[in-house]
């Protein structure tokens, strides 16, 4: 990105804009409506946001905030969160994990029983999902971000911010709205709701959509057919019904029931880059690799040979896979009841309920190729079959059947209440009290994967294969679960006090605690990986001499946490409670308890020296109550909670109501980051684990600022920016000796093989510099208004993990916006024409990566271990490619 770049794009929409403004005549007021003055037209409006549960304006709050109205939404294109995320300074998201990040605090795992570090509030209550609280603009009044630790109004897991999103509320006077839009890759979207009074103090609403993506953005090689990246290709419904009662001229009651579905074709990785692993078993396998088939005398089924190797690396919008890639969201419904009185005591008590429950599963093709069958080469001579009478003769090959799924379930059923009393009277001092609670129970499969076709994994042997173990009907190779119950509870204060005309000083404090307790279960099996049955055969494969005798193992038993049971060592770690037991079907079980609890806040002191100036500072402490590793019975499955001490410096001024400006400066002190990170594998050979650790120590310090400029009638510039550093503080030097008394920075890195010290090393989701840009105007015309809008996107390059090889590291990229918009004099009807990322280029969501053991003839190494090259496939999760469409809104009035 450069800044010749930006000020091209800039330069050019305000060329258009003189040129069309010369041809275009101007227009008198419409019939009916009073006229607006040219100085009217070019005053920035005032946004109204509830940050701190009341209703105030955005210039007058002390926090660094960013609000989209619908209104601003539609005109600039702000459809999805990961547009909110391009113009919000410090925001980062992951759309195919729904993982959220403010100035590099986030959840790094979508295992449960971890909290995320954005907390996602929906009409003023918790919600656990991101893109819940990024809902469409014909249904959100407004969406706002608050960046920094929200430790007393916002309690449970806003470490790092929260998330808040507005319903439009039923309308005094019956209105109703359509719209529809068509788009490339077949789109088709359509909304409706209809709103307004039904007796003079009761006001309902009722509305939905159906979105439909027939195409998605990736074909698949072997079939013709095509996927997407998360919330792409397939099809979208949503629907809503609020009502809002005045129960008397005091009391009011307002509640939303929903409903939100979907089946979309989610390819995730979005693709992989890099060669197929064709050793017998690659690296992390259990059972044979498919790409090795393609090696084989005999072939493979289907022989397609353009599916022989990997064709991501010649395009990258191809890939070839036999199982397609499915998500379905169903069963998924909310309430969200709320009742507010106006007490004669100039306060307002006020009670926010809510329930929700939801049932997510994702199929994905695991092996990542289009092989389904092969058969396993025996060595000739080997005799290792016996008849007896007969004599020793060769077995008879194994038929590999490689195709492996994954089978991802996540259901959850969660409530909370609060209640809080917020003061509204003429005094210097005004305060807001509140108690909260949260319940959840949920269910998940983060990582089990079943190999359908292989007939041998229904009836495993035990570990040391001398007798059966049990049956295993549905052919799972890994089985991860676990089901957990989450309580939460808070009680929170705080005030402001005007102390002098233009100072005031705010102090805010929180008590939370969490209690999180539930069970796991675990199995892992083998097939014919040479260290499973004790490198009988040395290095070679026992499928190679076995045939279609190698039998299938049951090693659950071989994991450390369980192993240690039998030792002097133990398994009693911190979490867990009492010993893991095996179940009748096979599975290993263990349950998990803990509490954690912890004060936070605020203090901080804000001087308003005129009404369009505000200056504040500010200190704030963060808490996201500890977890576990759940589902993988492991060593030290407890996780500690973290903390963040926060310093905000920050800013709000207005010019003349034509130049606005917010900036704030931040320094972090982050303690226990919570990291999964992969750890080697258990059984040489065998597949990696996950695990969740504390980073000790980390440091971030950054600037942000926000401006909107209105220089003349018409015209309007938007620029966002942010800086941020947020890196990993341990120890120095080499990790084989570590400093006394320095907390350890060192950890496995198992692409490289290598233990690796990441001090110094930038935190995931942590990009250097961000920047958007918007420039929009509108010519009016007696019939009605055009607007035109372009806005450019850039992003720095982006470290996916601690450590700092390119392989985790997102490269920067660019994005160009542009729209177009028509709306009537009189506000029925409006009409867009979009393109997003014009130039069709990549954009970069998230990027992993993994060993490869055997890669194909030439391929370049990832890296070095002192002399030895090692390779690694990369998994690229990408951003939309170009998009455009046209969108019709009617609106009755």
């Amino acid at each position: 990105m450069t800044t010749r770049t930006v000020a091209l794009l800039l330069s050019s929409a305000v060329s258009v804009a003189f040129s069309m403004a010369a041809l275009a005549a101007p227009a008198p007021a419409p019939a009916g409506a009073a006229a607006t003055s040219p100085g009217d037209e070019n005053i920035i409006q005032e946004i109204v946001v509830t940050a701190q549960k009341r209703n105030e304006s955005l210039e007058t709050v002390p926090v660094a905030i960013s609000a989209y109205t619908s209104k601003s939404r539609d005109l600039i294109g702000i459809e999805t969160i990961q547009d909110i995320t391009n113009f919000t300074p410090g925001l980062a998201y992951t759309t195919s994990l729904d993982r959220a990040f403010i100035r590099g605090v986030g959840r790094e795992t979508n295992n449960l029983s971890t909290n995320p570090g954005v907390a996602t509030y929906s009409d003023g209550v918790y919600n656990s999902s991101v893109v819940a609280a990024s809902g469409d603009a014909m249904f959100e009044d407004r969406i706002e971000v608050l960046r920094g630790p929200q430790g007393t109004l916002y309690g449970r897991n806003a470490i790092a911010g929260t998330i808040n999103s507005i319903s439009k509320r039923p309308t005094q006077e019956l209105t109703a709205e359509v719209r529809a839009k068509v788009g490339n890759f077949g789109v088709h979207n359509f909304e409706g709701m209809i709103s307004g009074p039904i007796s003079d103090t009761m006001r309902v609403k009722f509305g939905g959509y159906r979105n439909t993506q027939n195409d998605g953005y990736y074909r698949n090689l072997l079939n013709g057919q095509t996927e997407s990246s998360n919330l792409g290709k397939g099809n979208f419904f949503y629907w809503e019904g609020q009502i809002e009662w005045d129960i008397t001229p005091d009391v009011e009651f307002w509640m939303r029931f929903d409903q939100l579905g979907y089946t979309d074709a989610y390819r995730t990785p979005t693709q992989i880059i890099g060669s197929y692993d064709y050793a017998p078993y690659p690296a992390n396998s259990l059972s044979p690799g498919a790409a090795f088939g393609t090696t084989v005398p005999g072939g493979f089924s289907p022989n397609v040979p353009v599916c022989a190797t990997n064709p991501t690396n010649n395009n990258i919008n191809t890939y070839c896979q036999d199982d397609g890639n499915t998500a379905k969201l169903s069963r998924t419904y909310q309430v969200t009841p709320q009742l507010t009185w106006h007490t004669p005591w100039a306060a307002d008590l006020k009670y926010l309920g809510a329930y929700t429950t939801y049932y997510y599963s994702l199929y994905n093709d695991y092996d990542n190729t289009a092989i389904s069958s092969y058969v396993f080469p025996v060595i000739p001579g080997t005799h290792a079959c016996v008849v007896p009478g007969v004599g020793a003769f060769d077995c008879p090959p194994l038929t590999v059947h490689p195709e492996t799924f994954s089978h991802y379930v996540e259901t959850k059923k969660y409530f909370s209440n609060e209640i809080n009393i917020t003061s509204h009277s003429d005094s210097s001092l005004q305060w807001i009290l509140g108690l909260f609670q949260y319940n959840e129970r949920n269910f998940q499969t983060p990582g089990t994967l079943y190999e359908p076709g292989q007939a041998q994994l229904a009836t495993p042997t035990n570990i040391t294969v001398t007798g059966p173990a049990a049956p295993n009907p549905d052919r799972a190779i890994y089985t991860q679960q676990q089901a957990m119950h989450n309580n939460s509870y808070a009680a929170f204060a705080q005030t402001d006090w005007k102390f002098l005309p233009t100072w005031k000083l705010t102090t805010g404090l929180r008590y939370t605690y969490d209690i999180l307790k539930g069970s796991e279960q675990y199995r892992e099996l083998c097939f014919g990986l040479p260290a499973c049955l004790g490198n009988i055969f040395g290095a070679i494969p026992p499928p190679a001499i076995l045939g279609a005798f190698t039998p299938v193992n049951d090693i659950t038993v071989s994991d450390p946490a369980i192993a240690n049971c039998f030792k002097p060592v133990g398994c009693q770690y911190p979490g867990v409670r009492g010993t893991p037991y095996l179940l009748a079907n096979g599975n290993w079980k263990r349950d998990l308890g803990a509490n954690w609890h912890s004060p936070t806040g605020t203090l901080g002191v804000e001087w308003t020296p005129d009404p369009n100036s505000l200056a504040y500072l500010k200190y704030s402490r963060g808490y996201k109550s500890g977890g576990f590793n759940a589902s993988t019975i492991s060593v030290n499955p407890e996780s500690l909670p973290e903390h963040l001490d926060a310093i905000e410096l920050g800013g709000k001024e207005t010019f003349n109501q034509q130049f606005q400006i917010n900036a704030a400066l931040f320094y972090y002190n982050y303690t226990d980051k919570q990291i999964p990170l992969t750890l080697p594998a258990q059984i040489v050979g065998g597949p990696t684990i996950s695990s969740i650790v504390n980073i000790p120590k980390v440091k971030s310090y950054g600037a942000e600022f926000e401006t909107i400029w209105q220089p003349w009638a018409n015209m309007q510039f938007l620029v966002d920016y942010s800086y941020l550093s947020a890196t990993i503080k341990g120890q120095a030097g080499s990790c084989s000796t570590p400093p006394p008394n320095t907390p350890s920075s060192c950890y496995a890195n198992t692409v490289s093989g290598a233990f690796e010290n990441t001090n110094g090393n930038t935190v995931p989701e942590s990009p250097r510099s961000k920047i958007a840009a918007n420039a929009n105007y509108t010519w009016r015309f007696t019939p009605g208004s055009l607007n035109y809008s372009v806005s450019y996107i850039w992003k720095d390059k982006t470290h996916d993990s601690i450590f700092s090889e390119q392989y985790f590291t997102a490269p920067e990229y660019t994005q160009v916006d542009m729209r177009l918009s028509w709306n009537d004099s009189a506000d029925r009807f409006t009409i867009f024409g979009y393109i997003k990322n014009l130039q069709n280029k990549l954009g970069y969501d998230d990027v992993g990566a993994f060993a490869v053991t055997t890669p194909a003839a030439g391929t370049k190494a990832c890296g070095f271990n002192g002399p030895s090259p090692y390779y690694c496939d990369q998994e690229l999760r990408l951003t939309p490619p170009r998009t455009y469409g046209i969108e019709v809104q009617y609106r009755l009035k």
